[in-house]
């Protein structure tokens, strides 16, 4: 089965789909579980057409952390050790995004100045990478130590299922959460076209000006 563990929605101040758009266009694409994984944000939305894991992508103070199968949101600007623990706390578990993208420096030193806990998830490949050693440095990092993940990181309609985790079958999201701490998981898909990046800043000023989101649906 495939789940996505790393989407954002129009609740993040860089992306521009609704959690109904993207949780549609993840099942047209074949993906049967997603995380919505907004930035310093918990989104929750019911009646979805796909399963859907609350989570919450968290700036700490070293880096990005993704908080998964939490109930309540997670302040940003945390050292990485107190994010971990607040997650901890709730039950629910954490991924390490993107790491040595150097494109996002704030990824690509927080396994430098950071040693993740045993029960860390390691993000080996972000379809939004702009460069394939970024993939091959994260592997290496993670292999037969931590459990490792896919993710499309979608800010947009074209970026959804890039990438994902394939997982063995599962029936519900609790059997799920243990398989990715099994590391029953494997990566697989490719990379988003890198002219996905040069959107952001338009898409930013979307949301200063107060054009996005279009709706409230939370």
């Amino acid at each position: 089965m495939r789940v996505d563990l790393h989407t954002h929605t129009w609740y993040s101040p860089d992306g521009v789909m609704s959690p109904r758009t993207l949780t549609l266009l993840s099942k047209k694409k074949g993906i049967d579980v997603i995380a919505i994984t907004d930035h310093n944000r918990l989104t929750r939305v019911k009646d979805l057409p796909i399963p859907v894991i609350w989570g919450e992508e968290v700036y700490t103070e070293k880096g990005e952390i993704l908080a998964l199968f939490i109930e309540e949101e997670i302040p940003p600007s945390l050292s990485p050790e107190e994010t971990i623990d607040r997650i901890r706390e709730q039950g629910g578990i954490y991924i390490i995004p993107h790491p040595f993208d150097r494109f996002r420096k704030k990824s690509a030193l927080l396994l430098h100045d950071f040693i993740p806990p045993k029960d860390a998830i390691i993000e080996v490949l972000n379809a939004r990478y702009v460069e394939t050693s970024f993939y091959e440095e994260a592997l290496s990092y993670a292999r037969g130590k931590f459990p490792i993940t896919a993710s499309s990181d979608a800010h947009t309609p074209i970026e959804v299922g890039r990438a994902w985790t394939e997982v063995p079958p599962f029936d519900d999201l609790e059997e799920l959460k243990r398989l990715l701490i099994k590391g029953k998981g494997i990566p697989k898909g490719s990379f988003s076209p890198r002219w996905v990046h040069v959107t952001v800043p338009f898409i930013r000023f979307l949301h200063s000006v107060g054009v996005l989101p279009l709706e409230r649906d939370v």
